[in-house]
């Protein structure tokens, strides 16, 4: 695949994620206002509670869906779409049932009373639309449908804010839980409506062979995306005993910009890249897709990773208010896992298309234990600029995992050019960072941003030309 046409794709989900990430943080920042950094640290436990139950009953069918469709040629897709839509909606009903059963034990774990009992049971609500919203966009992503799911996340965004935005100022916490089951009803509907027509014929049966292997090949997705959402949520845990509400919401206002901003490259991995990754003709194939993603993610990524290294307190104060100052150094150690995540996550999704499910989970099991054991020995000693510090070194762990198993796999290291544009961007990104320590002016750092975002636009340019010459 062309480098240009990686370049396009991330853009165009780039274009998306931005309309998603302004409505989400025009949301994070009415109840900043509201209900302070108590209220911030409510919204990551619903959050990270509602993403755990769709994961856990989701079974990996994002990811076993979309590798079985794009694998098949054009006569098997009918029934590979077939047993995707039948496997999901039970998968849904499944969701739904779980919901029901984990609000009252999980409300004792987290918080120690009944108090957010109402709104861990709206939020839970959310799981089953996540789920539904996972089977159309599988059949979306298959298809190569890009400009369908960007056009669909920007109509969700606006619609959920506007609907959302009301229900936190008039109910508060109870205001929240209903804005994110709101968020996951749309999405349902709208995606639902866009692949009516990629669903093939209604009357196609499902092949027992193929819901088979969603099932074992999901099952080990499963567990491996519910081990990186149970890790996210004991964080939030420890946080929560350590420190309270309000630590929780420190640490929840520095990961939303970290994993946010940058979101647009992320969305592109997912959307397009995985599944030409999982249709790749042979290994050689998809290493090299692979690595055209990493170089692709630091070109369109690297700015605003300056930007947030740089401009941190600006951005804590202009998201959420100035209140959050706790959560301007969490933001910066952040920052260099976000950045290590540029190369880690193309490499986790090439395993997750090419290689056995049980590699997969030994892999995902290892970096996302040492992502809960890292908060656990540094929180107590560091505080709370300790979880981001684990954020960062669980990254380095990770990263360096992921190279070592995609060196066994596929028998070489990263090119030269690669292993360059990574060695490259981590220098650019600590001169601007080192060139600001002394600085009392925040506005410094849009110095250094401006350089490299010119710097990365010509760049960009270059490649569009060179390769559609």
């Amino acid at each position: 695949m062309p480098f240009a046409r990686i370049l396009r794709s991330s853009a165009l989900m780039g274009g998306a994620s931005v309309v998603t990430l302004a409505a989400g943080f025009v949301r994070a920042k009415l109840i900043a206002l509201l209900l302070g950094p108590a209220g911030v640290g409510l919204v990551g436990v619903l959050s990270s509670y509602s993403a755990n139950l769709s994961t856990l009953a989701g079974w990996g069918l994002g990811g076993s869906g979309v590798r079985t469709i794009a694998g098949a040629t054009e006569g098997e897709r009918p029934a590979k779409i077939a047993a995707v839509r039948a496997f999901g909606l039970r998968l849904t009903g499944l969701g739904l049932l779980l919901a029901l059963l984990a609000f009252l034990p999980v409300g004792w774990l987290t918080f120690g009373s009944q108090k957010y009992w109402a709104e861990l049971c709206l939020a839970g609500l959310a799981v089953p639309c996540l789920i539904a919203t996972n089977i159309w966009s599988v059949i979306l992503q298959a298809a190569g449908e890009i400009k369908t799911l960007a056009k669909t996340q920007m109509v969700c965004a606006i619609i959920g804010l506007a609907l959302g935005v009301p229900l936190i100022y008039f109910f508060g916490t109870l205001g929240i839980a209903a804005s994110i089951f709101i968020a996951s009803v749309t999405p349902a509907f709208v995606t639902w409506r866009a692949a009516r027509g990629l669903s093939g014929d209604k009357t196609t049966r499902a092949q027992h062979a193929d819901i088979k292997i969603l099932v074992q090949f999901g099952g080990a997705l499963m567990l491996v995306g519910w081990l990186a959402q149970l890790s996210a949520y004991f964080i939030r845990l420890i946080l929560i005993h350590e420190g309270g509400l309000a630590a929780a919401g420190y640490y929840q206002a520095a990961f939303a910009i970290a994993s946010s901003l940058p979101a647009f490259v992320f969305s592109a991995m997912g959307t397009d890249f995985f599944p030409r990754v999982a249709a790749a003709k042979n290994e050689e194939e998809a290493c090299v897709l692979a690595e055209k993603q990493i170089q692709a993610g630091l070109l369109l990524a690297l700015p605003l990773i300056t930007g947030l290294l740089t401009l941190g307190k600006l951005s804590i104060h202009l998201l959420y208010a100035d209140t959050f100052d706790a959560a301007i150094p969490l933001l910066s150690w952040m920052m260099w896992g976000v950045f290590l995540r540029l190369l880690a996550w193309p490499l986790g999704y090439w395993l997750l298309a090419r290689g056995s499910g049980r590699t997969v989970v030994l892999v995902e099991t290892l970096g996302n234990g040492v992502m809960v054991l890292l908060p656990l020995l540094l929180i107590p000693r560091v505080g709370l600029v300790g979880a981001a510090i684990a954020f960062f070194a669980g990254y380095v762990i990770y990263t360096g995992l992921m190279l070592v198993v995609s060196r066994k796999r596929a028998g070489r290291w990263l090119s030269g050019r690669t292993i360059g544009w990574v060695l490259l961007s981590a220098l650019v990104l600590a001169v601007s960072q080192w060139a600001l320590v002394g600085t009392t002016n925040p506005f410094w750092g849009l110095i250094p941003t401006v350089l490299v975002t010119v710097a990365c636009i010509w760049a960009y340019l270059r490649a569009m030309r060179t390769d559609d010459s």
